[in-house]
């Protein structure tokens, strides 16, 4: 199971900057990635205009990793899979050269620093209008202007949100504060399996549990691989977690257990997350945050 929920938890505490260096872009902070206008529709037609947030896209297979490529705008009344959280400057001047594919992968230049702060697990929660205790089932893809709008003056850099664990998938509805609305639960993570052998699905769909955020339960760091009685023993570390994520006790009808995954994907992923189960067993459909 790829650990991208954890992973980009670190990187907003990385990224989570906010001031302003001459010659690179900044991340636009927490309030940039929080429309103050409906979702846009396709938007205007100059090409060096800069993007707007809630602007929609369909990502294809494979561009979600490529800054150089953006999507253009769809209509966000039909199919999409991302949306703009967060619209910057690049910092690159007017008499600038197009950048390469190597200057926007190597964080020491400038565009590529400014590509990597861009985005952050906490723009995606925050323009689906989570917290910090949501995993969600989102993920980011930092973009530049493509060569014809860039030709045309475009300098600019923005952070789409797309719906997906790992890649994109088409999204329920518009995302822009969808963890505060009745289809919630199709935006948080959810596991399907069992604790040394699972996989990642929406918590709309049939789970059998639900993380309790990106909470990790308390394990030494470079801790080998649990034993089961390691794994059980390690439950009532779990207890704060849970009514921290839920707001209160455990729920009815629920307990908590800790996941581990394979000892194959331990080395990697050495992470033992703290989950809410149900208590008789069985699959649910739905979050218990909603």
């Amino acid at each position: 199971t790829v650990r991208r929920g954890l992973a980009g938890a670190l990187l907003a505490l990385l990224c989570g900057c906010s001031g302003t260096v001459a010659g690179e872009a900044a991340y636009g902070g927490e309030d940039a990635a929080k429309p103050t206008v409906p979702p846009a529709g396709l938007g205007g037609v100059d090409p060096a205009g800069p993007p707007v947030v809630g602007t929609c896209y369909t990502i294809g297979e494979g561009q979600a990793q490529t800054p150089l490529n953006p999507p253009p705008p769809v209509d966000c009344t039909g199919e999409h899979n991302a949306e703009t959280a967060v619209a910057d400057d690049s910092g690159l001047g007017a008499g600038a050269a197009y950048p390469t594919e190597a200057e926007v992968g190597d964080t020491g230049t400038p565009i590529g620093a400014a590509v990597e702060q861009v985005c952050s697990l906490t723009v995606v929660t925050d323009y689906l209008g989570g917290d910090e205790l949501d995993d969600p089932y989102a993920y980011f893809a930092p973009y530049l202007p493509n060569e014809e709008q860039w030709a045309a003056g475009a300098r600019w850099l923005r952070c789409d949100v797309f719906y997906g664990y790992a890649e994109p998938e088409p999204a329920p509805g518009v995302m822009a504060g969808a963890l505060t609305g009745a289809e919630a639960a199709a935006y948080r993570v959810c596991f399907v399996g069992t604790p040394t052998d699972y996989g990642v699905v929406p918590c709309s769909k049939e789970h059998d549990a639900e993380p309790v955020g990106v909470e990790i339960a308390d394990l030494p760091e470079n801790a080998p691989y649990p034993d089961e009685a390691t794994r059980q023993g390690l439950v009532g570390s779990c207890a704060e977690p849970v009514e921290a994520y839920v707001g209160g006790p455990m729920p009815l009808g629920y307990v908590a257990d800790v996941w581990i995954d394979s000892a194959q994907e331990w080395e990697a992923y050495p992470y033992a997350r703290c989950v809410l189960v149900p208590a008789g067993g069985g699959r649910t459909t739905t979050s218990v945050r909603g």
